[in-house]
């Protein structure tokens, strides 16, 4: 296997030019019930070997007498022919497993089967197959990967992460992933493979290839950040020490600490850490890191009562007013679990115009705790602040990005209140707004608020210069939202036709059936590796091995799939979209959360960061619009 290449989780056909045997009959318009209840609605040539000429038909595996024979090839319909593959799986593996060696999930639209390698009382380690045409190698096959599936009624724990391979056997974070699950589906291969395989209707029969499909691998070029005075460097933390933050509060900081009198101590030991007294932290301090200068103020309290909350608010209010030259920034040191207090300050805080910083008990007491958290502390109260540490060097310029998010809230399943929103940055990484899209509890209100108020957020970033406006949306966003949005640029497009601006809307699934293994010792892809698996979609490792540093240290999460939804530009060409996928990846590592925070797109972290208070807030947030800073992280 050579260096550039990635074996992609897919075990192709070893035939790829086929035909089968199907029932179909013309669709008139009905519902899918009754006698259409177990059949698909497909479009298929009108007749054999002419794909010009096409209708859409209800269409059967089985032998019906209300249906007409059809030979169908394997062209006709790339997504009947996957249906058609997954009919004969199921079929071959009822036909020769046991009932506990594999199992349907009762909701099929994912089109997964399961095998199962071993039990457990807490669930089952399986591998699952589901069809797949690969665009880019022009092959049908099947995805397979492993999942640890959870039984009903078992709490989450530690030992699930276990036998889900995310921590290794010491509990640690697994750096063996990779490994392990290529040996997972190495071992359901060498169990299943020949007893699954081939699979045959008729006359034909169909076989798998033992091997997992090689696939070119593309190198995206490493992350740049830019610090003060435009000086560079590979690292945020080496570039932020060396040269400071790329622009600096303009007032000193005061940190008004809510504590209870049994965390004093603690709360001294994470005061020292911040100002770089501590002799067991390597971090410097928040003074000479950030270039200026903190006070503290206590707000001592018996418990977290609502009581004494309302009181440590009236205190931070008087420091503001004492204080009119500083920055103040809350800091709560609370409990692991007390979600409340955390989220009910945050939310109360928040409606002041005000950031909270949030560190737990759990982790100051914890051995080597505030060692490695010190820094990530100092960064994100740095940001919520209004200070930025870096920025990352773009490779489109003028260019402004919509990171879609939404969090809805449900009772008893049922969406009972719409809310959408977007985060916005520049290519550089620079976070900008919170805009509001939508807000309701009527869907079709809701969707015709989400177009208008998409078409005018980004009509005030092109007033302001910017000539290229892109949209990163979750792969969950419902299909109704995605066409407001859709409306809303095909609209802004049309009415810009003649300015040369680029609109573009990219699909970005952080969770996906892919995976891939390279050549590599602990087989993880480089940092920066893609695939392309089709003409507009391809999958990007924002995290793996770096270049200058081989040795994992710690789990190595899949790639990303990325696709071209929709362009303005017919002509969006393959140097184009590689401009757009790089950008996409810089944006990892604009992530004030961290220095090491989750390796994705802040287009999308930042909303999934959303999406989790918004939800958990105890009532709508009001002001979210005029909150400058990320407060969030």
């Amino acid at each position: 296997m050579r260096g550039d290449e990635i074996r992609l989780n897919f075990f192709p056909l070893t035939t790829q030019e086929f035909q089968f045997t199907v029932w179909r009959r013309s669709y008139a318009g009905e519902k899918k019930e009754g006698i259409f209840q177990d059949l698909y609605k497909k479009t298929l040539p009108v007749v054999p070997d002419s794909l010009d000429e096409r209708g859409e038909y209800w269409v059967s595996f089985e032998r019906r007498d209300d249906l007409e024979k059809f030979v169908c090839r394997e062209n006709y319909n790339h997504i009947l022919t996957q249906d058609f593959l997954y009919y004969l799986l199921s079929r071959k593996a009822t036909e020769a497993l046991g009932e506990k060696e594999f199992f349907v999930p009762t909701k099929r639209f994912r089109r997964r089967i399961y095998f199962v390698l071993r039990e457990y009382l807490e669930g089952k380690e399986t591998v699952w197959l589901r069809p797949y045409y690969l665009h880019s190698a022009g092959k049908f096959g099947f995805l397979a990967d492993f999942r640890f599936r959870k039984n009903q009624g078992v709490p989450f724990s530690r030992r699930i992460q276990v036998l889900s391979l995310s921590l290794d056997k010491d509990y640690k974070s697994n750096r063996n992933f990779y490994l392990d699950k290529f040996q997972k589906v190495t071992e359901f291969r060498d169990r299943y493979y020949r007893r699954l395989f081939p699979i045959d209707s008729d006359a034909l029969s169909i076989d798998v290839a033992g091997e997992l499909e090689r696939l070119a691998c593309g190198k995206l070029d490493v992350k740049t950040y830019v610090f003060a005075d435009d000086q560079t460097d590979s690292s945020q933390f080496r570039g932020l020490e060396a040269y400071g933050p790329l622009t600096k509060v303009q007032s000193p900081i005061r940190l008004a600490c809510i504590y209870r009198d049994k965390d004093q101590t603690l709360l001294g030991d994470l005061l020292d850490a911040l100002k770089g007294k501590s002799s067991a932290i390597n971090f410097q301090g928040i003074e000479p890191t950030f270039r200026t200068t903190i006070e503290t103020e206590p707000i001592k309290v018996s418990d977290y009562s609502q009581e004494s909350l309302d009181y440590s608010i009236k205190q931070i209010s008087k420091i503001g007013e004492k204080a009119r030259d500083e920055l103040v920034m809350p800091i709560l040191i609370a409990d692991r679990n007390d979600a409340q207090t955390y989220y009910g300050l945050k939310y109360r805080l928040l409606q002041e115009n005000l950031p909270l910083q949030v560190v737990t008990v759990d982790l100051l007491r914890r051995h080597d705790g505030l060692k490695w958290s010190t820094s990530n502390i100092a960064l994100q109260i740095f940001a919520k602040i209004g200070g930025q540490p870096w920025k990352v060097k773009p490779t489109n310029e003028k260019c402004i990005i919509f990171g879609i998010g939404q969090s809805h809230r449900r009772r008893n399943g049922e969406i009972v209140r719409y809310f959408a929103y977007s985060v916005s940055t520049d290519s550089s990484g620079l976070y900008k707004r919170i805009c509001m899209l939508g807000k309701s509890d009527n869907e079709r209100e809701y969707l015709e608020q989400l177009r208008v108020n998409m078409l005018q957020a980004v009509e005030q970033y092109l007033e302001q210069g910017y000539q290229k406006c892109v949209l990163h949306v979750p792969f969950k966003i419902r299909r109704s939202e995605l066409q407001s949005i859709n409306l809303a640029i095909e609209e802004l497009a049309s009415r810009r036709s003649a300015e040369n601006v680029d609109f573009l809307v990219l699909k970005v699934n952080t969770e996906n059936d892919f995976f891939g293994y390279a050549n590599t010792n602990s087989l993880v892809p480089y940092e920066s590796s893609y695939l392309k698996i089709s003409g507009r979609e391809y999958l990007i490792w924002f995290e793996g091995l770096q270049y200058h540093r081989e040795t994992i240290y710690r789990r190595v999460s899949g790639p990303i799939h990325v696709e071209f939804y929709w362009a303005n530009r017919d002509g969006l060409n393959e140097e184009d979209r590689m401009k757009y996928i790089q950008d996409l990846l810089n944006l990892s590592g604009a992530n004030w959360r961290g220095f090491n925070a989750k390796n994705l797109p802040v287009s999308i972290y930042y909303c999934e960061l959303m999406a989790d208070f918004l939800e958990r807030f105890p009532q709508e947030v009001d002001n979210i619009e005029i909150v400058s800073n990320p407060w969030f992280l």
